[in-house]
């Protein structure tokens, strides 16, 4: 059963200003109507609406004149600013989470170099293959959803019933994560070169190797979701 939640005015009267930008009674380019007209419709005070217009405007829906008024810039959300104000709100959680994979991924690639069977090698291979196919399609959530698989396997290889845990774990809290991040274009294509260079490491068996590759992809990751050098998370 899930918990009831209280909606703030703000959120209310942003939904209903969306629900006007997405009708037929205002077009792309248009100036809203004045402030104390919007106020009077949404019975809004002046503070709340410019409150309501500044989140809008950060979800890509309005542009802001000072001095002119609102204008409509979009009828979507731009799916790149809001996973840039998700990365934002969630900023804290994200160091949680890299910080923890920069350990647990490369013991994983380096184990899983040391147990892999050809079964094992071919079974990563395919799950790179729907990867990569879901990036050319531009399918952030199945790139996510194989992204997932992708790492799993890579832990399941290792035969650690722990380390299966511990990350099993850390991505259970923190599958949004990755839809949000494939998002960005620029996201999606730095995971592909990364996971066919561990692959290939694995499928080598070199140890050393997979668990550099491993960090590689990792401190990519830190950098673009997070804009920083991954020594700050050690």
């Amino acid at each position: 059963m899930k918990k009831i939640q209280r909606q703030s005015v703000v959120d209310m009267a942003a939904e209903q200003i969306k629900e006007f930008l997405q009708s037929d009674s205002i077009s792309i380019g248009d100036k809203l109507p004045t402030e104390n007209e919007m106020c009077n419709r949404l019975n809004v005070s002046r503070p709340t609406l410019r409150e309501v217009y500044r989140d809008l405007q950060s979800q890509g829906f309005l542009e802001i004149k000072n001095g002119y008024g609102a204008f409509v810039k979009s009828k979507e959300e731009d799916i790149v600013q809001k996973t840039r104000n998700w990365f934002k709100d969630h900023d804290i959680q994200m160091h949680n989470y890299l910080e923890v994979r920069l350990y647990l991924d490369p013991l994983a690639a380096k184990l899983a170099a040391k147990h892999r069977t050809e079964g094992d090698v071919i079974h990563l291979k395919k799950l790179q293959q729907k990867f990569e196919r879901s990036y050319e399609a531009g399918d952030n959530k199945k790139m996510a959803e194989y992204d997932a698989a992708f790492h799993k396997a890579i832990v399941d290889i290792t035969k650690n019933d722990l380390l299966v845990a511990l990350v099993t774990i850390v991505n259970y809290y923190f599958e949004q994560l990755r839809t949000a991040s494939f998002s960005l274009q620029e996201n999606a294509e730095n995971a592909l070169t990364p996971h066919r260079n561990i692959i290939k490491a694995i499928e080598d068996g070199d140890l050393k190797r997979a668990e550099t590759e491993s960090i590689s992809h990792i401190e990519k990751a830190i950098k673009d979701l997070c804009g920083e050098d991954s020594s700050l998370f050690i």
